[in-house]
């Protein structure tokens, strides 16, 4: 698509960025004594009519929900490239796939658990869980779903449902990043699969997990080899550091290595490959045209009501604010 049909979605985004929460607002929402001390930063911020009610019920994740859906929606409605969109917001598609599945082997209803985030109606998605067939969903939705109903009507193994959809997830993401045509988005979502694996291995060699297992969660779309990363499961973790040191990856993995210990951890490995992905955003945000502005704003969106989340959880926990900064992302905010 043409880098000048985004001249005028991405000029809204320039104004949207004005109202992200920056550095100073979080320290000073770390700072507070208290839970209400902390929320009540937010009344200088677009969040600002939202204060009382948590304050008074805490419920501060359905605002946060509504927050994405209504950013999304709006995105839905000015980027002229929708596949786009439907590929950032693709993770909330499979989370309510993963509920209507659940649905339909326990029975139970689970309304209040979907997000309304997505291309296409939860309603449409139920109806193809419950059938195997639509009419309106693009055939990636369907063979994910026909893999898993497939898949559970021979071994009724429950579990197996989430990690079939996890690993479908990226595989379609991969194929929606192809669909929209635009120059650097397959490379941007190639990375991010390959953060993804790399934390997956890591974490599965960290608790014994089998060859076999790791052959159904690992994706194969990503630009690593899965079979590479199959290979190093025969090994330890210092054979996995060796390996990417050999690959673009080398800073990255370094960074993920324990001072104290000199191990590779999971704890490391997830904060550096979300950082490393958040300075992604940052250089797709100073591009002057292209739809990159639109998902680095998207991105610092979500990463911004994280961070909200984790320090107003974490208030109400009574964590230190150390303790909770440890645990938030970077924003180019």
């Amino acid at each position: 698509m043409k880098d000048i049909a985004y001249n005028s979605s991405n000029v809204l985004v320039r104004v949207y960025e004005n109202n992200l929460l920056t550095r100073a607002h979080f320290e000073r929402m770390l700072a507070a004594d208290s839970f209400d001390e902390a929320v009540n930063v937010l009344r200088e911020t677009p969040y600002r009519n939202d204060v009382d009610r948590i304050k008074e019920d805490k419920n501060y994740d359905s605002m946060f929900m509504n927050e994405l859906h209504e950013t999304y929606k709006e995105m839905f409605d000015v980027v002229p490239n929708k596949e786009l969109i439907e590929l950032f917001g693709l993770r909330y598609a499979y989370h309510n796939l993963k509920v209507l599945f659940k649905e339909e082997i326990t029975e139970q209803d689970f309304d209040h658990l979907f997000i309304p985030i997505g291309r296409y109606p939860i309603a449409e998605l139920r109806q193809a869980v419950r059938s195997g067939e639509s009419d309106v969903l693009p055939e990636a939705y369907m063979d994910s779903i026909n893999e898993v109903k497939s898949d559970y009507d021979e071994y009724h193994n429950a579990q197996a449902v989430d990690i079939i959809l996890d690993r479908r997830y990226f595989t379609h993401s991969r194929i929606l990043a192809e669909e929209t045509g635009e120059s650097g988005i397959t490379e941007l979502i190639e990375r991010y699969i390959d953060y993804n694996n790399l934390s997956t291995l890591v974490r599965g060699m960290k608790q014994n997990r089998t060859r076999n297992f790791m052959l159904t969660v690992l994706s194969s779309s990503g630009s690593i080899p899965k079979e590479d990363l199959l290979k190093l499961m025969d090994n330890d973790l210092n054979a996995v550091v060796q390996y990417y040191k050999n690959t673009k990856y080398r800073q990255l993995i370094e960074r993920s290595i324990d001072d104290e210990t000199g191990e590779l951890t999971t704890v490391n490995v997830d904060y550096e490959t979300d950082n490393a992905y958040m300075e992604k955003m940052r250089e797709a945000k100073l591009e002057s045209f292209g739809p990159m502005p639109i998902i680095a704003y998207l991105y610092a969106k979500e990463t911004e009501v994280m961070n909200l989340r984790l320090v107003l959880s974490g208030k109400e926990s009574g964590l230190t604010a150390d303790e909770i900064r440890e645990r938030m992302r970077l924003s180019y905010a």
